[in-house]
């Protein structure tokens, strides 16, 4: 089933579409400490920033997988004229078509929200190396959230649940990460500087309104929803 707001990023193309921007994947990346021989998931790549970031600054081998189809295409057109040893390919975060123990270092970046979580966790968990790591950045939700504005965040990002730091940390546990550390970053929701995007032609008004949704719901209730970068290792 499509999801409108998944929709919306594609066709606007919005790289580092995700909470604190592209700002903070680089703040969270600086000291990922990634070998050059290592090998890099990054899921839910969306139009490829963040790969190509990985790429510039630990010159590894990056696989960027993403579910929508215009996504894909629009991270294979970044690289096409790249070099890069990013190869693109599309995927889906809950049935990982890779043998387990595939990749050292996994990145997801307000994904797995968007999918069923356990399922997804549990086979980031079985790709991943037993020496590897995994950085998740993911919507939370705060002590004050009401379920009557859970019900229309939910409704309007066409997921199933935003859940608390303790309920990430548990369903993390249930995985198999056993280490865990929260990335200390801003934990608000706030607009993001969007510098990169790649928009697709005759986008429909009814993407412009969930944008315009999406815009007054940060700036209304950014003090009850929140994120939390969470480090994860077995």
């Amino acid at each position: 089933m499509s999801n409108a707001y998944l929709d919306l990023l594609a066709y606007f193309g919005i790289g580092g579409a995700h909470p604190g921007g592209f700002n903070l994947t680089q703040s969270i990346l600086k000291d990922a400490n990634i070998k050059p021989s290592e090998s890099v998931l990054d899921v839910g790549c969306g139009t490829g920033q963040t790969s190509a970031f990985l790429v510039k600054r630990f010159k590894c081998q990056v696989t960027a997988i993403d579910k929508h189809p215009i996504m894909i295409a629009k991270a294979v057109e970044r690289f096409k004229n790249d070099p890069s040893t990013v190869k693109v390919m599309e995927g889906n975060a809950e049935c990982l078509n890779f043998e387990d123990d595939s990749f050292d270092f996994i990145i997801a970046e307000s994904v797995i929200v968007f999918t069923n979580i356990e399922k997804t966790l549990h086979e980031l968990a079985r790709v991943l190396k037993s020496d590897g790591r995994l950085i998740l950045l993911e919507m939370t939700a705060e002590q004050n959230l009401t379920e009557k504005l859970q019900r229309k965040v939910c409704n309007l990002y066409g997921i199933k649940e935003i859940l608390s730091e303790d309920e990430w940390r548990a369903k993390l546990q249930q995985a198999g990460f056993t280490r865990l550390e929260i990335i200390d970053t801003p934990s608000e929701l706030s607009p993001s500087e969007v510098d990169d995007i790649n928009q697709s032609d005759n986008i429909k008004k009814e993407l412009f309104d969930l944008l315009e949704e999406h815009n007054e719901l940060i700036n209304h209730y950014r003090h009850f929803i929140g994120y939390r970068a969470f480090k994860c290792y077995f």
